[in-house]
């Protein structure tokens, strides 16, 4: 559409100039042989040239006429219109060239998805196509990552794998965050293979354990691997640990249910293996949600403290998006290694509203309160909040 657009603008721009050039040529040329008959019959009656002469003049400039009238014929030399047509076609091979540039290098894609974003008309097909588009470009690693996340999120376990291990390949084995990426290959491998252990993800999760011993998620998925091999005390252990070093109530929660099925499995008493959380509170925080709207940078202490005492026992940081789950306070969740839920019968609860980007978050503003709470009741104690 583009080079059609140019040729007839052009022809048109041709036709048109061609067409007053030759009218303006005639007229000049009928011009100058009319003014010479006109002096040649003024000299004839002003007696300066004879009948004969002046017959000659005039057969002189029908001559010319006809000797300009020839060379109006088109030649190389003298004709503009082929350069011009010339010039029409490397136009059209450059606009041309230029689009197909732009739609190679792949630009095109790009700004049509930003103006998506802007105009929020992203759609998950959309955003995975963008997303191996890149992929497939760039080749790089965190644009695998991205992809491999995606393909998590819609489900598609199999494809988060391979791009996994695309992305492993490209990242340097000594680069930082190889464990982390690990890790969520091993959750892909599991997923992939219907939340079931393999020995595939036991290789990952094992390489991951060597370089962090302490990573929650992969002792988490070692336990799995245990307890599919029937190895109840391995899995009882492994998420014991994992308990340890997880701080997310979520998990903590979870694996103390996969502890308890696993010693009951292998008839694991407490005095063969001593439970990691002695000591616990759960807490459900509620709040007004016409009083109270959240902010990103909203962070909410939870802590326990003994009655007429300032220093918690027990705390935890929670973010807004975690407070429709139950919050986990436990034994290990202590500041001092001295003083920890183990050492109380009852305490009273803060809850305290802060900023992240505040230097210290204990200068927050409490929300809410509730005293006299017993520790390992077998009850979730519900806390209002307002401001």
């Amino acid at each position: 559409m583009i080079a059609l657009s140019l040729v007839y603008l052009f022809g048109s721009l041709n036709h048109r100039s061609d067409n007053c050039r030759g009218d303006r040529e005639g007229q000049d040329s009928q011009s100058f042989a009319s003014v010479r008959r006109d002096e040649i019959a003024q000299e004839q009656e002003a007696g300066r040239l004879t009948a004969s002469e002046a017959a000659q003049l005039l057969l002189d400039i029908d001559h010319e006429a006809r000797v300009v009238g020839s060379k109006k014929q088109p030649s190389f030399s003298t004709d503009t219109s082929f350069a011009r047509w010339s010039m029409l076609g490397v136009m059209i091979v450059a606009v041309l060239g230029s689009v197909s540039l732009y739609e190679q290098i792949g630009y095109s894609k790009e700004v049509i998805f930003t103006q998506d974003l802007q105009t929020q008309k992203l759609t998950p097909e959309k955003i995975t196509d963008f997303l191996i588009y890149r992929s497939e470009r760039y080749d790089r690693v965190e644009d695998w990552y991205y992809l491999a996340n995606d393909y998590l999120s819609a489900e598609q376990y199999q494809n988060a794998v391979v791009a996994f291990e695309t992305a492993l390949e490209k990242l340097p084995k000594n680069a930082e965050n190889r464990v982390n990426l690990l890790v969520e290959y091993a959750q892909a491998v599991f997923y992939a293979n219907g939340g079931q252990s393999s020995d595939k993800m036991l290789k990952v999760v094992d390489a991951v354990l060597q370089v962090a011993p302490t990573q929650p998620t992969a002792l988490d998925l070692k336990g799995v691997a245990e307890f599919a091999q029937q190895n109840y005390l391995g899995a009882v252990l492994a998420w014991q640990e994992a308990i340890r070093y997880s701080g997310h109530s979520q998990e903590r929660l979870a694996l103390l249910s996969a502890i308890g099925k696993a010693r009951d499995l292998g008839r694991i008493d407490y005095q063969q293996v001593a439970p990691i959380i002695t000591d616990q509170l759960v807490v459900k925080i509620n709040w007004d949600a016409r009083e109270i709207r959240w902010h990103q940078d909203d962070v909410l202490l939870v802590y326990a403290v003994l009655r007429g005492q300032t220093m918690p026992i027990a705390i935890k940081r929670i973010y807004p998006e975690d407070l429709d789950q139950p919050v986990l306070l436990t034994n290990l969740d202590a500041l001092m290694p001295t003083t920890t839920l183990a050492e109380a019968d009852e305490v009273d609860l803060v809850i305290k509203l802060a900023n992240i980007n505040d230097d210290d978050l204990t200068k927050g503003q409490i929300i809410g309160t509730k005293q006299g709470l017993l520790v390992n009741r077998n009850e979730i104690f519900v806390i209002n909040v307002a401001l």
